[in-house]
């Protein structure tokens, strides 16, 4: 028996759509449908979404149904409740029987109406229709496995393994479905399925895995979570002495994430004879007492003046500060402090002054002028403690002034019952699936930590074309997670990744460090020269020597090459080029790679699973001359405005979402 199934006392499903792709269309449709019920491997494939939807209506019972990607699936839901059963949206009523946009409780929902979840973010949840006194509600099991169905399978050595099919063709709901067909979808829910039971096999059948792993991290301190992590939104602070109201909003200000950062003047070069080095679980690893990191717990003690008090600098204690200054990096420092949100500077950048910089005559100011007003370029930061010594130690600091702060009694080891339970499991895992459950409850509990109050969603709208619109509608009522730990976790780890990356940087024209990206450092030089950092393959705390390469080209953040000759510290039988950039699919990284190495056969190529398939025009005209000779590209052709085909983007149109290929563009 399934625990998970038997706890709902509902039905569980697995399901899936294939929706028409042809040239010319002007709708969509889907044309076939597959669903599994947990704990059977009895997969009914449908020939429409009308027939999946009055087979769910037929079991007379609630049900509950994974898609995996419902921002996909669920659009046609949607499309298909609104436009076709005409259905109304569940919405709270007042007394007078005004209708306003908040959903009722499922209990209260009345028949032949619909709720859905889908944030102000676009992150699709869930969707609920309520039918002949039951529901069906359709959820997201990519929230809760985060992975492609491909990835799924892989690492949870599931008994399935995705299959391979050929998408676009003339096909339509009712038309003739092969067996071939038949095969991979029922395949595609068969592999979710298995991951699903393992997980609701082990109790985790909550809607999202962050939501799963506060669940275990609760059970184990017993009714003392509430006391150890209140509601920082709930504590109130005076408004006119620290700029909010409230003691979460102002911490809040001091939450980070990783570093990404590119030496300047080691950007588009040819880098030879490096390394790449990651960290074993990085967030994790820094949360149990094994780091030496403490804390912090229970509510702040808010302090206002140019001080820290005595008592906030004590071992166990946490501190955080509002400080204004101008900052300029010292002579052979790394930066790292990002200004978000501002016309002056661009956010993602880790700035080396505060002083703004006029491209017009390449000068750096104090002061701009914007229109009629003034603006003094002093910044206001508020950092956890670890951020501001970390400042202090690389900048230089002018009319420096501690605005306020607060202090948190702080602690060691208040995780490692949950963190020390995964990593053993993780180490131990004698299977995939258990492996990859270990690792999915290591990664995924800082975030939860720092979990806003936000719970602002999309309300749907049916436009004149017939197709879904979204309309956002604020709302601040979700419990939140305590953001004084979800930040400090962060903080933990940037200074981490920052202090490896500052002991191996000799300059802009000397070897070492040359970039990072929140759990890695890439140097060009040897590894045996590396400081700083100890390695290890699996401990906490440390660096794995991921792989060695003998030609690198880093284009800007989270856009390089790396071609890879070691892994693991061994030489590899077929080195490869390691791609990455941000925003570039799988497919345009495999067809520049093919484009660099001049493998590429002008009669096509063979997929995974053995099928001869022909280039596509724009992939023809991508790799090969007219003459039919290749196109042979090199590291320098890896730059801003390099253009690769294959890039799928959605497409809104009548009965739910069409994936239209284009050209990926690096801007």
């Amino acid at each position: 028996m399934i625990r998970g199934a038997k706890s709902n006392k509902k039905r569980i499903f697995v399901g899936d759509f294939e929706t028409t792709v042809y040239k010319g269309q002007e709708n969509t449709e889907v044309w076939a449908a597959a669903s599994v019920e947990i704990g059977t491997e009895d997969v009914k494939i449908f020939h429409s979404i009308e027939e999946m939807y009055h087979y769910y209506v037929s079991l007379k019972c609630s049900v509950i149904v994974y898609f995996h990607n419902l921002k996909f699936d669920g659009a046609f839901w949607l499309y298909y409740i609104m436009s076709v059963l005409h259905y109304k949206q569940a919405l709270t009523e007042d007394s007078d029987g005004t209708e306003y946009i908040d959903f009722e409780k499922d209990r209260l929902m009345k028949n032949k109406t619909f709720k859905y979840l889908i944030s102000d973010m676009g992150q699709w949840y869930s969707i609920t229709i309520k039918i002949n006194g039951h529901t069906i509600q359709l959820r997201d099991s990519l929230k809760l496995l985060p992975f492609s169905v491909k990835q799924i399978g892989k690492g949870f050595k599931t008994k399935h393994q995705k299959l391979e099919m050929e998408y676009t063709g003339f096909r339509y709901a009712g038309c003739n479905i092969t067996d071939e067909e038949k095969r991979y979808i029922a395949n595609d829910v068969l592999v979710v399925k298995e991951a699903l039971e393992l997980m609701f096999n082990e109790g985790h059948d909550k809607l999202t895995i962050g939501a799963c792993c506060l669940s275990e991290y609760k059970k184990m301190y017993y009714g003392e979570y509430e006391r150890m992590f209140p509601n920082l939104y709930d504590i109130e602070i005076d408004g006119r002495q620290h700029g909010v109201n409230n003691a979460g909003d102002w911490i809040r200000k001091s939450y980070r994430g990783g570093w990404c950062y590119l030496v300047k003047g080691k950007e588009g070069q040819i880098k030879e004879n490096g390394f790449t080095a990651d960290v074993n679980s990085l967030y994790p690893s820094m949360m149990p007492s094994e780091s030496g990191n403490y804390y912090p717990i229970g509510k702040p003690t808010f302090w206002t003046g140019n001080y820290i008090p005595e008592e906030a600098k004590e071992k166990e204690r946490f501190y955080f500060v509002r400080i204004r200054t101008r900052f300029y990096i010292k002579p052979g420092r790394l930066p790292f402090v990002q200004i978000k949100r501002s016309s002056l500077y661009r956010g993602t950048e880790s700035l080396e002054t505060s002083d703004y910089y006029s491209a017009k005559d390449g000068k750096y100011y104090k002061t701009v002028r914007i229109g009629d007003m003034i603006i003094d370029t002093r910044q206001e930061l508020t950092l956890t403690m670890m951020d501001y010594k970390l400042l202090l130690e690389q900048y230089d600091l002018e009319d420096f002034e501690i605005v306020d702060g607060c202090y948190f009694y702080a602690m060691q080891g208040i995780f490692d019952n949950y963190i020390n339970v995964y990593k053993k499991k993780k180490i131990e895992a004698e299977t995939g699936a258990q492996r990859t459950i270990a690792k999915l409850f290591l990664n995924n509990l800082y975030g939860k930590m720092a979990s806003s109050q936000n719970l602002s969603f999309k309300y749907a709208v049916e436009l004149e074309d017939t197709t879904t619109g979204f309309i956002t509608v604020p709302e601040y009522k979700k419990q939140p997670g305590y953001i004084a730990c979800g930040t400090a976790i962060t903080s933990y780890a940037r200074n981490f990744t920052i202090r490896a990356a500052q002991a191996n940087y000799y300059g802009a024209d000397k070897p070492g460090f040359v970039y990072a990206d929140t759990d890695s450092i890439h140097c060009d030089m040897s590894p045996d020269k590396v400081k700083g950092i100890v390695t290890d393959d699996k401990a906490f705390c440390c660096w794995k020597l991921e792989s060695y390469w003998d030609k690198a080209i880093f284009t800007r953040q989270k856009t390089y090459i790396e071609h890879v000759t070691h892994e693991d510290g061994k030489p590899i039988e077929k080195p490869y080029h390691n791609i990455k950039c941000a925003g570039m699919p799988q497919r345009c990284k495999n067809l520049f790679e093919l484009s660099m190495n001049g493998s590429a056969d002008p009669d096509g190529y063979i997929t995974e699973a053995g099928n001869h398939k022909e280039w596509s025009e724009d992939e023809k005209y991508f790799l090969f001359n007219d003459d039919g000779t290749l196109k042979i590209r090199t590291y320098d052709d890896f730059k801003i405005g390099l253009c690769v085909p294959g890039k799928l983007i959605p497409h809104r149109i009548p009965g739910g979402i069409l994936l239209i290929e284009t050209t990926y563009e690096m801007r």
